[in-house]
């Protein structure tokens, strides 16, 4: 733990003094009216809906087959940019979900969306320097080399990335129950840098603070990435760590499945390798490996009662396809999670699971595509592994506490539509 917090401080003191430079630069620009400031402001989004038949079973409690129509992580937002001096900038963007919309905008946890719960920010911007922001973001480890498009971001079926089926239950990425890259985030109270790209090459740290605990238990999070592209070559590695976090071992021996929560003095680590090539038959292939280790704490009864702390470790692998024939994309994914090395409960087998993706998109014009997929995830007694941004639970469904039984394998067959502005 404190070699990787080494780094990451050294990484942000090799920071600031580019920080820095931004900050005095823009800071000695000459005042003048509002109406003489080069302003730029865009409004952009879309909504996305399906029309799906879903089912999970295998656990304890089994989700019954269902219809639904299910919302694919819409979204509205506002961003801009002022310009101060020179070559600097400032940027800013508002940006809010608009998820569960097809209910009324409070989805199976009981959470309600608001204009903010996305990526809002404000910050400054350099061609020479980078860009510096503050507010709620996502890591680096999600945005510079994230799944969902491009080696990073959250495009909507509007780019090929590893992740061909981002922002659909057919997900494979992108969040604590995924298949894969389950360390992307979300950072909030959170400060960003991206450096500029060099010959192909760019990186980028991110730190979240936590200011809900003191800080000798602090949740804080922080993450850094590196990618580098050269034509249709494009490969990416990133870091992410959680202090004080780690599995919760009560309720994974009570039956609930493996949970992410507060564990003081553990810590939760995730690194990556992500990697794409564009091919000129206009096909696409993606490939990427995940190393995760989660602490934890157990209490252990015997003739001196005792806490005892380690990590449980697992790997995880994805690899993509697609193909562009016209308008039409054909799809294909398959991911594996795999043993739970030096597991405490259940054996390492118990925690894998297997997750493929398969279908075909129709992109009419740029404003509007239709899609079909499915989608089946088969998971091992211990494991949770859940739809991408519609997840099904069997128990507890509409409160925080919403979880889906460990064993119990979703799938989904699903008709999509997206509209874009």
């Amino acid at each position: 733990m404190k070699t990787s917090m080494g780094l990451a401080k050294k990484a942000m003191l090799l920071a600031a003094p580019t920080v820095f430079a931004c900050l005095a630069n823009v800071a000695s620009a000459a005042d003048v009216s509002l109406a003489d400031i080069p302003m730029h402001v865009k409004v952009y989004g879309f909504l996305n809906a399906q029309v799906e038949s879903i089912e999970a079973k295998g656990g304890a409690t089994p989700y019954e087959r269902r219809g639904r129509v299910s919302d694919g992580n819409s979204r509205i937002g506002f961003s801009g940019s002022v310009g101060l001096k020179d070559d600097f900038k400032a940027i800013w963007q508002i940006e809010g979900s608009l998820n569960a919309f097809e209910q009324g905008g409070t989805n199976d946890t009981g959470s309600s969306a608001t204009l903010t719960s996305r990526n809002t920010f404000v910050g400054v911007e350099n061609v020479r320097y980078g860009r510096l922001l503050a507010g709620n973001h996502d890591s680096a480890y999600r945005s510079l080399v994230g799944s969902g498009g491009e080696l990073g971001g959250n495009l909507g079926l509007t780019s090929h990335g590893l992740d061909l089926w981002n922002n659909t239950s057919a997900q494979m990425t992108g969040n604590w129950n995924s298949i894969f890259s389950r360390g992307e985030a979300r950072y909030k109270n959170s400060v960003h840098y991206f450096s500029p790209e060099y010959y192909g090459l760019q990186a980028a740290a991110s730190y979240g603070f936590d200011e809900n605990d003191s800080n000798s238990n602090a949740r804080d999070r922080y993450s850094a990435a590196v990618k580098y592209t050269r034509g249709p070559f494009e490969i990416g590695v990133g870091y992410d760590m959680q202090r004080h976090t780690g599995i919760n071992t009560s309720r994974l021996e009570a039956g609930y499945g493996l949970k992410i929560d507060g564990e003081d003095n553990q810590n939760t680590r995730y690194a990556k390798v992500v990697a794409s090539y564009k091919l000129p038959t206009k096909t696409y292939i993606g490939l990427g490996f995940e190393q995760a280790s989660y602490g934890y704490e157990q209490f252990v009864e015997g003739d001196v009662n005792a806490l005892v702390d380690g990590h449980m470790k697992q790997t995880g692998w994805m690899a993509s396809i697609a193909q562009d024939i016209g308008n039409t994309s054909l799809m294909f994914s398959y991911g594996k999670l795999g043993k739970m090395k030096d597991a405490i409960f259940a054996s390492e087998q118990d925690y894998e699971a297997t997750q493929f993706s398969l279908g075909a998109k129709y992109k009419i014009n740029d404003a509007f595509a239709t899609y079909a997929y499915f989608t089946h995830i088969n998971n091992k007694s211990q494991q949770s592994v859940n739809l991408g941004q519609s997840p099904v639970y069997s128990n507890n469904s509409g409160s925080n506490d919403a979880y889906l039984a460990p064993g119990d394998s979703p799938r989904a067959f699903g008709v999509g539509l997206i509209a874009r502005f």
